[in-house]
This record gives C-alpha cells, sequence and structure tokens, in this order.
C-alpha cells in the first residue's frame, strides 16, 4: 500500500480551498516527518493530490474524521508499493491528416473519428484493421468513419458512440470526469477519448497512459506534436505517446475544474462488461 510521507509541516484538506478558508473540520494536520497510507491517490488542480486515506484521521476540530483529502504535492512523498505506477498502454497510433475525405472533408476536423478509431482498433486487438485490409481500404480509420457517418457528423459524440456500439464497445461521453475517473479506465487497460481547448472549436486525442515518476500523462494527438497548452502545434509531426504535464493538462483538459474533464468511458466489449462505473 502507498505511503505518504509529509516533507514538512501541511495540512490535508477536505476541499481544494486555502487553508484559512477551511473550517478546522476540514482539514488535519500533518508534523513533518509524519506518514500515513493511502489506498489511492492521483493527480489533482493547483499542485495538488487527491488521496483516499487508507484510515480515517481526525480533523483539528478533535472530533471530525477526513478520508477523502487533498494534499499539496509537493509537501508529500509517496513511496512504497505504487498504486499509481507506469502505465503505458501500446496503442497503435494514427495521424487525422491522411485519412479519406470522401465521408466527413479535410483531415483538420477529424480527430474525433480518428481518436475513437485508435481505441477500437485497440480494444479489438486489431479488428478494425484486418476489416481495412479486407475491404481493400487504407487504414482503419476508412472503416470506422463509414460507421460513424451512418448516425452523424465526425463532431457528434453521439455519433461516436454509434459507430462504437455498432462494433460492440458500449461507452458513454462525460463532460465531469475528474483525474482518478480517468486513471481508473487507464488501470484496466483502456484508454480514454477526452475533449480539450483548442482554439475556439476544442480538440480530441487519446489518453493512452501516466507517469507519475515524471508528472505527465501519455497523450496520442492525432493532429501532431502541441506546443504545452498553446494553440501551436507541430502540425502532422508524430504525436504517439506526447507527454503532457499535469500542469497543462489542468489548462486544457480541467480548465472548468477538477470534475470537468471531457472524455469517454468505455462500459463493455463484446458484451463483457468492463467494471468502469456508469453515470460519471
Amino acid at each position: 500500500m502507498p505511503k505518504a510521507i509529509a516533507e514538512v509541516d501541511t495540512l490535508l484538506k477536505k476541499k481544494l480551498l486555502g487553508s484559512s478558508d477551511l473550517a478546522d473540520s476540514e482539514k488535519i494536520f500533518i508534523k513533518k516527518g509524519q506518514s500515513f497510507f493511502v489506498t489511492e491517490y492521483s493527480p489533482d488542480r493547483n499542485q495538488h493530490l487527491s488521496m483516499t486515506l487508507a484510515s480515517p484521521m481526525l480533523a483539528m476540530n478533535g472530533q471530525t474524521k477526513l478520508q477523502d483529502v487533498y494534499a499539496y504535492d509537493p509537501h508529500v512523498k509517496i513511496e512504497g508499493e505504487d498504486s499509481n505506477k507506469l502505465i503505458k498502454l501500446p496503442v497503435q497510433y494514427s495521424s487525422q491528416l491522411d485519412n479519406d475525405e470522401r465521408i466527413f472533408g479535410p483531415g483538420w476536423r477529424q480527430c474525433n473519428t480518428t481518436s475513437n478509431s485508435m481505441l477500437a482498433d485497440f480494444l479489438l486487438n486489431g479488428e478494425l484493421s484486418k476489416m481495412a485490409k479486407t475491404q481493400g481500404l487504407d487504414e482503419p480509420e476508412s472503416v470506422f468513419m463509414r460507421l460513424v457517418g451512418k448516425y452523424g457528423d465526425t463532431t457528434d459524440h453521439n455519433a461516436q458512440t454509434g459507430a462504437l456500439k455498432e462494433l460492440g464497445i458500449n461507452s458513454y461521453f462525460s463532460h465531469t470526469l475528474s483525474s482518478k475517473d480517468i486513471l481508473l479506465s487507464l488501470k484496466v487497460k483502456i484508454p480514454v477519448v477526452i475533449g480539450v481547448a483548442y482554439k475556439s472549436s476544442g480538440h480530441i486525442c487519446l489518453l493512452v497512459g501516466h507517469d507519475p515518476d515524471k508528472r505527465v500523462w501519455l497523450v496520442h494527438d492525432p493532429y501532431g506534436v502541441r506546443h504545452g497548452a498553446s494553440d501551436s502545434y507541430d502540425i502532422g509531426a508524430n504525436g504517439a505517446y506526447d507527454a503532457y504535464s499535469y500542469d497543462v493538462m489542468q489548462q486544457i483538459l480541467w480548465d472548468g475544474g477538477g470534475e470537468a474533464g471531457w472524455g469517454r468511458i468505455v462500459t463493455s466489449i463484446k458484451g463483457k462488461p468492463t467494471g468502469l462505473p456508469t453515470g460519471l
């Protein structure tokens, strides 16, 4: 079980607010060097970690016990068995810029279809790639975009949901995902199609991993390599396993708050439940 050690005197907080804005019932004082066990933790906004304590701890009012808390990341060190070890899913990368344009037009607007195609081909062990070869098509996106076109436009998340369902993948697109929700999916080896801020229209990528040591999320960006949280790109460059720092992800994915991430949760594959929750 992971163990957290306080590097300085610090506070564990019930809410992600300044300590002066919290009542004594909403914060726990931790002395430098004090250690405690956590069952899970995940990066959150404003350089904090979201933690679930292995055992509830007494708040500063001497009466209330807290278990789900936030810690200021630079103030704590996590060691021991790491429930957040490196995740790097072996997903085949695809670019949106070389897609067949006969269905949805120019490749610059096909990020959603390409990201969902990467997801589907991975979850189905290359079934889309095999279908493309059988049908004489250049790539798995050529198969998938024809399915999407039956349900609506490439930018329509419901159309993507319909196409995935036709392949035996049940899923839904949420606008209220936290980092904990996304890590839960990655831990059961299911990538997450995410919607991030980009210019005025947004952009869709596939989140395929997490490296807690380097403090980055690993993203397959079908458009190329993005320069941090800016709108600048090396368009068409290989965007496989692009490392997005926690700070960058806060600016482009959790820019609306810690539980406001846009992303797709897969609930079953070929009739087999994934164990991921519904209604996130």
